[in-house]
């Protein structure tokens, strides 16, 4: 039962005689008898979302609830037992649990286990259909089903199945990103677009990486590491590939001699700020239909504060062709010198993978915008067109 060969809740239920099933990293308890508003017995599913400690079953999180899939549960005499409420809840994108179970144990604290969790929510349901047939039984014998997730991780998403948002994270599945540049913005990025179902993550950056490059990525870079000047899409390949499997390093930069690298890709981020061919490869991306969203940063410093624009313009199918550069109006020198910092480096990526996000229909969205421009100044966040954030701008000046 792969990791819960040694979780002893598992074993005791399985002693028991419940049927289990692993599913969407959810304990599913199958067979378990209850009694509808027709008065009538019939069998629904319990389903737990399993937290784990790495790869170690962990019973102890406190939290009381459990989900049900069937009607409303009702007592013998076809009236709502406490406790179930009307509340959706995915488990995969095909099966959902229609309510949520809230029962503490009767001491007021948590359940000990999933063993002694499970027993009560099973004796909770069961008990009116044993009123009306008292030959109904939760223990029908015992029984291990394991459906793989085909999720492309190393370990088990418990977030997705904590929040149930399996339906809704299944419109990641299918999708290979291409993130050009493994910067400051790109790593950010990169380390969003791991945290989702996307079947592959392809790195495109010829650069090394240094102490420079460590001080505004995500996480802490190790000295040793930082010795060897590891290739950036290496290092960060090597690094994201301890969560996400499917993540290819291109030790080399994306140019207008080498496109064809970018063929398989579905979406693509441009966070290559100094790509010389970039207009070309917005054009063979556009050229293709290949969605693309283009980052950039114009960051000066104006008397000792530093001021300037975060840019990320939407470059996606069907849309009128925009610049081939981001709206950093007159920030152009200011960004040579590559004034960057950590925050505004995740803040840029932040803004550019909700938009990715939007794209995708993950996140509502009034309408769909060609630019997301952070002003630093006035802390304000715009959406519109290329041409009306920068004519905005100028007026500004």
């Amino acid at each position: 039962m792969s990791q819960f060969d040694r979780d002893p809740s598992t074993r005791r239920l399985l002693d028991d005689g419940y049927c289990l099933t692993f599913e969407g990293n959810h304990l599913l308890v199958e067979h378990v008898p209850y009694v509808t508003a027709a008065k009538t017995v019939a069998y629904g599913r319990l389903a737990l979302p399993v937290v784990f400690s790495g790869d170690i079953v962990q019973d102890s999180s406190g939290d009381h609830r459990i989900w049900f899939i069937g009607e409303q549960p009702c007592d013998e005499n076809g009236a709502p037992i406490p406790g179930p409420s009307p509340e959706a809840h995915a488990i995969t994108a095909e099966t959902s649990a229609s309510f949520m179970i809230s029962s503490k144990p009767k001491n007021g604290g948590a359940y000990a286990n999933t063993y002694d969790k499970i027993t009560s929510y099973a004796r909770i349901l069961s008990h009116p259909a044993k009123t009306l047939d008292p030959s109904v039984t939760a223990t029908p014998g015992a029984g291990w089903t394991e459906i793989p997730d085909d999720l492309p991780f190393v370990y088990p998403d418990t977030g997705t199945a904590r929040a149930g948002l399996a339906a809704i994270n299944s419109k990641f599945r299918g999708h290979r990103i291409g993130i050009i540049g493994l910067g400051g913005t790109g790593s950010y990025i990169l380390d969003q677009v791991s945290k989702t179902w996307v079947v592959a993550i392809d790195l495109f950056d010829g650069d090394v990486l240094d102490n420079h490059n460590a001080y505004r990525a995500p996480g802490a870079a190790d000295i040793e590491d930082l010795k060897q000047r590891p290739n950036k899409a290496d290092h960060f390949a090597r690094v994201y590939s301890h969560m996400h499997t499917g993540i290819t390093a291109h030790p080399e930069f994306i140019t207008a001699n080498n496109l064809e690298l970018l063929g398989n890709c579905t979406f693509v981020f441009m966070a290559a700020a100094d790509a010389d061919d970039k207009p070309a490869i917005l054009a063979w991306l556009r050229e293709r239909a290949i969605p693309t969203i283009e980052v950039g940063m114009g960051i000066r410093d104006e008397g000792g504060h530093l001021s300037g624009l975060l840019a990320v313009v939407n470059h996606f199918p069907g849309v009128p062709s925009s610049p081939a550069t981001s709206a950093t109006g007159g920030a152009r020198d200011d960004y040579d010198r590559n004034i960057q910092t950590a925050d505004l480096n995740c803040l840029n990526a932040m803004l550019a993978v909700i938009n990715w996000k939007k794209y995708l229909a993950y996140y509502a969205d009034l309408e769909q915008a060609d630019e997301t421009v952070y002003r630093i100044f006035t802390g304000t966040i715009r959406n519109g067109t290329v041409e009306q954030n920068q004519s905005i701008e100028e007026g500004a000046a």
